[in-house]
C-alpha cells in the first residue's frame, strides 16, 4: 500500500530554492539541515499539505551515485492543481517567469506554467 509520495528536487542551492518557494508561490519551510561546511544541504517545503524536498546536488549525488552528473539539467516537470487559479495567474504572471501562457488545453484544462530559480518547470491546472 502506498502512503506518500513526495517530489525531492535536486538544486544548486537549497537556500535559493526555498526563497522561490516561500517568497514566490507561499511555500512554509518545515525543516532543513546544514551541511558541516554552514550551508543547507536539505529542506523539507510545505503548503495546503503538499510537501516538497529540496536537496544540494553535491550532497544528493553523494546520496545516491547513480544520478551523478556534470550539470544540473532539470528533466521533471511539476504538475499543481489549484482552486484559486485565477488568482494564483495574477499574482505569477508579473513575478514569476512565465514559460507557456494561460491557455485551455484540448483536454479541457486552463493551465499556464513558469519556471523556477533552478529550472523545473511548474504547470498550475484548474479543471
Amino acid at each position: 500500500m502506498l502512503t506518500a509520495m513526495t517530489t525531492n528536487l535536486m538544486v544548486e542551492s537549497v537556500e535559493e530554492s526555498i526563497a522561490f518557494y516561500t517568497q514566490v508561490l507561499d511555500f512554509t519551510l518545515v525543516d532543513s539541515v546544514k551541511h558541516q561546511e554552514g550551508y543547507l544541504q536539505f529542506a523539507i517545503l510545505e503548503k495546503d499539505q503538499c510537501l516538497l524536498m529540496l536537496q544540494e546536488r553535491r550532497n544528493l549525488i553523494e546520496e545516491l551515485p547513480a544520478l551523478a552528473n556534470e550539470k544540473l539539467v532539470p528533466c521533471i516537470t511539476l504538475y499543481l492543481k489549484i482552486t484559486d487559479f485565477n488568482n494564483q495567474y495574477e499574482v505569477l504572471k508579473d513575478t514569476a517567469y512565465m514559460t507557456s501562457a494561460l491557455h485551455e488545453t484540448f483536454y479541457g484544462t486552463r493551465e499556464f506554467s513558469i519556471v523556477d530559480n533552478t529550472g523545473y518547470v511548474l504547470t498550475f491546472a484548474e479543471s
